[in-house]
């Protein structure tokens, strides 16, 4: 009896604490409290609160959608995104979560999910105007501008008062290249709404991206005036300031920012205007205090490690940056910084790994992709670099430093008309940006177009008139142009402001060349070597100029300093290898190029010259091994395709691979004479003649010097019955080059049909 009433006594006090504690009660508790503490301006306790009612019911919509709300006004986007993606998700017919959800999304650069969500706010409520400008938006991003255009101008028709339609359609318009009517777009943004401080600072946006900062200035104090607290628009206006060498008016907005902020990030602002002022001691200050919040703790420790290593502490430096990825290995600002640091060591192959690093800790770091594209190009990676550089823009379409990048790696594979197009859109997103302009000259001359050039390098000479880098770019033009005279006047102009400048020195050096007179260049070019004798770049150029001359002794001696000095630049292996082979020293090239593999093992170029080496040595059966590797690599590696197609055919062996191996290659390099000649000698031994002698015909088409393929031309044309052309193309042949080849096979071929 005592153990049952016991058990009584125990099952009432459950039901009587389940009964206090319902669970629907408590969770309106914590959501109530929570409004509560949000309208006391207490965010953080009210997230707290938030998140109490939601472990009590996950699926609570309401208090998900309010904690997503909390999370955006203390700047935790991340927080935020998941938060309005499962509020979205529990509130199917709430159009502003589907809304605010598909915002984050679309900042994401998730443009179908956000275009999603637009639509299911529209089918709940189709006259949603912040519904149809998430749908222009996600559908820009999309890449359909002239689309999103039309969804702007749809909102604008459901609205015609609503300004901020008006600034999305100016946006739109800016991406697509038409500044006019941008600008009228977002004046218009103005007019219909003139109390919104969001318009002003559209149109202030606008005269900022268009380098008419005076008009950005006027446009935010407005958009201050109407708005005293707003904080885009302090530090938009203190941003300003800042890039217009006003510091002392940027300060007070700093302060400002500082002193009534909630969080860190505006106190975090104000350290980095000390930093970038030099006021050093205040800057480290503030990022010490920062460096004990949670919250801060990377953005203060990347800085007082960036400052320790700019003060040549740089023991302290790594240790700080080291102690921070401990703790949190994913960190992608100390990921970069330690790149960086180790990048200006000269441990490239480290620096790289550290960024790869970074791009998978966060794969929407733009500056992760693009320190890593710098590493790359430096390395002479041009593919991984265009590759790093290609993630950058697709992470930020406006990203006019890395179209200035892959404009430059376009020219020097010899694509003019993409260096060109990614020049010109490097300065449509910043007209006034004299890289950019240098870059677009730099491009015009590679087409040829002088006069377009000179309009743009007399521009740049205006307002830039000591500038280096313009007087360089001016001798290059007239080095194009042939005029030796001016091209020098010049590129000694240039020097002048930068007696180390690489590009004038080689500038001279070329014109000396031109000139025909090597002797001189060879003066000029130790003389530079002689002031900068651990320049990587003048050593390379020494390279190429010693071969060129070929003083073959002085250009290996001067590749492997190279080496010694960038032992990660894997074109000095390369031309070491280069100048081997031209010597004929093949174990010595080999030697090299296998150096460079180890370095690359998936480089495709470099173990195709292995295969190609050992093909010379006559070590077929390597030589074989190799090309299958790097078809392993690239299924579509023409070279490699080509020559291990003609190797199997000449076996006899795998002749179906061999077909498709010669087919890759012709639809790599559908005009080169030797591809087609492989294809033709691949179908020969198929025994299909009709279709050797149309491959072969290209071949000697296109090589009608070529007396091998005039030979085989008249066998595939004697087996496929036409032995009077057959009788033709072998008489040409030998007729070319008496021993050819076959010669003798030929001449048995001709007595057995007639000569």
């Amino acid at each position: 009896m005592y153990l049952r009433r016991a058990s009584i006594i125990v099952l009432s006090l459950v039901v009587a604490v389940a009964c206090s504690k319902d669970p629907n009660v408590e969770k309106q508790k914590h959501f109530t409290n929570a409004k509560a503490l949000v309208e006391q301006g207490k965010l953080t306790d009210a997230v707290i609160e938030y998140r109490n009612a939601i472990k009590l019911d996950e699926k609570y919509g309401d208090a998900r959608y309010q904690l997503a709300e909390v999370l955006a006004k203390l700047n935790d986007l991340p927080g935020a995104y998941r938060e309005y993606v499962r509020a979205a998700d529990l509130l199917p017919d709430n159009v502003e979560a589907q809304v605010k959800a598909g915002t984050l999304l679309l900042l994401a650069g998730q443009y179908e999910d956000a275009k999603s969500r637009a639509q299911k706010a529209l089918a709940i409520n189709a006259k949603s105007v912040d519904a149809q400008i998430l749908l222009a938006n996600a559908t820009a991003g999309l890449k359909d501008l002239d689309g999103a255009v039309k969804e702007i101008e749809g909102a604008i028709a459901l609205e015609p008062t609503q300004g901020r339609s008006y600034s999305n359609l100016g946006a739109l318009q800016l991406i697509k290249g038409n500044r006019a009517e941008a600008e009228a777009a977002f004046k218009k943004a103005v007019e219909v709404e003139p109390r919104s401080a969001q318009a002003h600072m559209a149109l202030a946006n606008f005269y900022w991206s268009a380098a008419r900062p005076q008009d950005a200035e006027a446009s935010l104090k407005t958009a201050l005036d109407l708005d005293k607290t707003n904080v885009l628009a302090m530090r938009a206006l203190s941003t300003l300031y800042l890039s217009t060498g006003r510091a002392t008016d940027a300060e007070p907005l700093l302060k400002t920012l500082s002193d009534t902020a909630t969080t860190w990030q505006p106190k975090l602002q104000l350290a980095d205007f000390y930093a970038q002022t030099n006021r050093i001691g205040e800057a480290k200050a503030i990022y010490s205090t920062l460096a004990a919040d949670p919250g801060a703790t990377v953005s203060a420790n990347v800085r007082l490690a960036a400052i320790d290593y700019g003060e040549k502490r740089t023991a302290e430096a790594h240790k700080r940056i080291d102690d921070l990825l401990v703790s949190q290995p994913k960190a992608v600002d100390a990921l970069i910084l330690k790149g960086r640091f180790l990048a200006s060591e000269r441990k490239i192959d480290e620096a790289v790994a550290k960024f790869k690093e970074g791009t998978q800790a966060d794969p929407n770091s733009a500056a992760a992709f693009y320190g890593l594209g710098s590493l790359h190009l430096a390395r002479f990676e041009y593919e991984d670099a265009k590759q790093a550089f290609t993630e950058v823009l697709k992470l930020n379409p406006r990203a006019s430093a890395a179209q200035l990048q892959l404009s430059r790696l376009a020219l020097a594979r010899g694509d003019v008309s993409g260096a060109s197009d990614m020049s010109e859109q490097a300065l449509r997103n910043e007209p006034e940006n004299p890289i950019a302009k240098l870059a677009l000259a730099r491009t015009m001359i590679a087409k040829g177009d002088f006069a377009k050039a000179e309009t743009e390098m007399k521009a740049l000479l205006t307002t830039y008139p000591n500038a280096g880098p313009v007087r360089s770019q001016y001798g290059t033009l007239y080095l194009a142009k042939r005029d030796f005279v001016n091209a020098r006047k010049w590129f000694d102009q240039a020097l002048a402001v930068d007696p180390k400048s690489f590009e004038a020195t080689s500038g001279l050096i070329a014109a000396d060349l031109a000139s025909n007179k090597p002797d001189a260049a060879k003066a000029r070019l130790e003389a530079a070597l002689k002031a900068t004798p651990k320049d990587p770049q003048l050593l390379r150029l020494a390279a190429r100029f010693y071969a060129t001359t070929r003083d073959f002794v002085s250009a290996e001696r001067v590749l492997r300093e190279t080496i010694e000095v960038e032992p990660s630049n894997l074109q000095a292996y390369g031309m070491l290898g280069q100048l081997f082979l031209a010597q004929r020293k093949l174990d010595a090239a080999k030697a090299e190029f296998e150096t460079l593999a180890a370095k690359q093992p998936k480089s495709v170029p470099v173990h195709t010259m292995i295969a190609m080496i050992l093909q010379g040595q006559g070590k077929n059966d390597e030589a074989q091994k190799r090309y299958e590797q790097v078809m392993a690599i690239d299924a579509r590696a023409p070279v490699a395709a080509n020559n291990l197609a003609w190797m199997y055919a000449e076996k006899g062996q795998n002749l179906d691979q061999a077909l498709n191996y010669a087919q890759a290659a012709k639809e790599q390099l559908p005009t080169v004479a030797e591809v087609d000649d492989t294809l033709g000698f691949v179908y020969f031994k198929k025994e299909l003649f009709s279709q050797a002698v149309q491959a072969y015909e290209r071949a000697v088409k296109a090589a009608p010097q070529n007396p091998e393929y005039h030979l085989r031309l008249g066998q595939a044309y004697v087996k496929a019955g036409d032995w009077e052309k057959g009788r033709k193309s072998l008489q040409e042949a030998l007729k070319l080059k008496p021993d050819v080849a076959g010669a003798d096979e030929a001449k048995k071929l001709l007595a057995t049909i007639g000569s």
